[in-house]
């Protein structure tokens, strides 16, 4: 997900609290239960329930239908979860799970990558408003380093770390932070925490594939910049969403995308860093919290709502109108499959359940879709990696296949995608393929990527 900073307005919604529909199911049963004790009152019951019966269906056509009960017969995936045992029971049987041909993906990802080309000839990497978004620039950067494609990599490393990492003398608060976004001749807006751990994951692979130990210490220097946006908030820990650097103010909000535990726990422990080891353990924590009944995750962390509500803790992590992006929720657990892999088991079997007809956007609390609107390569790319990290053959290629699809629509009409997408794209292929490496692949070739009009 893409942070919009324009106006920089924290998001006060917070989500309803309610009881679910077992919830309910399980209070009437106890009533039941309690009723049939009075002994006195079962002669009675053939009348009561020839009058009662009536009226209740009566009342059912005018009753308001409280948002939070599920009203058909559609799983939770808290149902699935209580009688499945791994994702593959979760799989309906119109879904394809057989492997896709090896060629067929080569040939998609060669294809893919020298579109990836034109895109960055075409507008040096920028979007339509001129403005080179760090996200998009990270995906591609570290999509290289596991290629070990120096000529792709170092030239957008140069230019990250020349135009997008802040490093100055005269202000030392704020080196390692990295701006969400640069375009020539624009004032740095604000700094980015989802920003901040791409381009430090890609820096710190690019170090161990292409072996330079400068980039482990750039990656080390942002990391070190991200944990400054920590901070607890109403006895809540949270990294804060950016640091504003024309006021010089911290966001109140957070971000759930903004956190990668597993990052931050390898780096952690290759470097024996202890902030890091907090903040990764800290991060875990939150994801869990963040978990919504229908097994998605809630995107955003508020703690000032808590001023309204002090003593309904759980409100201060939601997601506006209780609508989760299903993207944006793997996204959070494709990152936190080290010391939570039930997070990203739970995403999985969620999905699967809803296929062939995915949809990108779903109610938190019962799973049911917002919009007829069909999930996209973002989704299926992030659920393939996921998959993939999970060591769920089966799901991987039950994601795969609908991916293979889009793909191939979006290779035929390159000017129709953003090089966000493209990236999405390149990088789940790229995980299938290291699930289940070739055995003779030549590693594609490169021409050389020129930044610099813009360095």
């Amino acid at each position: 997900m893409i942070k919009s900073k324009n106006n920089k307005i924290g998001l006060n919604q917070s989500r309803e609290s309610g009881v679910g529909s077992r919830e309910l199911l399980e209070r009437n049963r106890k009533e039941d239960d309690s009723k049939s004790s009075l002994s006195p009152l079962s002669s009675y019951l053939p009348l009561l329930a020839w009058i009662v019966i009536p009226l209740l269906t009566i009342l059912s056509g005018c009753a308001f239908q409280s948002p939070e009960v599920v009203t058909n017969n559609t799983k939770t995936v808290e149902d699935i979860t209580q009688t499945a045992t791994s994702t593959t029971a979760a799989i309906p049987r119109t879904v394809k799970t057989t492997p896709v041909d090896e060629q067929v993906l080569q040939q998609l990802e060669e294809r893919l990558y020298q579109q990836l080309q034109v895109l960055m000839a075409k507008a040096q990497g920028a979007r339509p408003d001129g403005y080179v978004y760090t996200v998009d620039l990270s995906q591609i950067l570290y999509y290289a380093a596991g290629k070990k494609d120096s000529r792709l990599y170092l030239p957008l490393r140069d230019f990250a770390t020349r135009n997008l990492v802040i490093d100055k003398k005269s202000d030392p608060y704020t080196k390692g932070f990295v701006l969400w976004r640069y375009r020539d001749g624009a004032p740095a807006d604000a700094s980015g925490t989802t920003e901040a751990l791409r381009l430090a994951e890609s820096l710190w692979l690019g170090s161990q594939t292409l072996g330079d130990e400068t980039d482990r210490q750039r990656a080390m220097s942002i990391l070190q910049g991200y944990t400054r946006h920590a901070q607890i908030d109403h006895d809540k820990w949270l990294i804060r969403n950016y640091f504003n650097l024309q006021t010089r103010a911290f966001a109140n909000n957070s971000f759930l995308v903004g956190y990668d535990p597993d990052l931050l726990k390898i780096v952690a422990q290759v470097t024996g860093d202890r902030t890091l080891k907090s903040v990764a353990q800290k991060s875990y924590a939150t994801i869990r919290e963040a978990a919504t009944p229908s097994g998605l995750l809630y995107d955003i962390i508020q703690p000032e709502v808590l001023t309204l509500v002090p003593e309904l803790k759980q409100l201060a992590i939601f997601s506006p109108n209780d609508v989760v992006k299903l993207a944006n929720t793997c996204t959070v657990a494709e990152r936190a499959v080290e010391e939570a892999p039930e997070v990203g088991q739970r995403v999985i079997r969620f999905a699967l359940a809803r296929m062939p007809n995915l949809n990108t956007y779903y109610y938190g609390r019962n799973g049911e879709p917002v919009i007829p609107q069909r999930a996209e390569i973002p989704t299926y790319a992030c659920l393939v990696r996921l998959s993939a990290k999970l060591k769920e053959e089966k799901a991987m290629y039950a994601f795969l296949n609908p991916f293979v699809n889009h793909a191939e629509f979006m290779a035929q009409n390159i000017n129709q995608f953003s090089l966000y997408t493209v990236g999405e794209a390149l990088l789940a292929l790229q995980s299938v393929s290291q699930f289940n490496p070739p055995g003779s692949r030549d590693r594609l070739q490169s021409t050389s990527v020129s930044m610099r009009d813009r360095v």
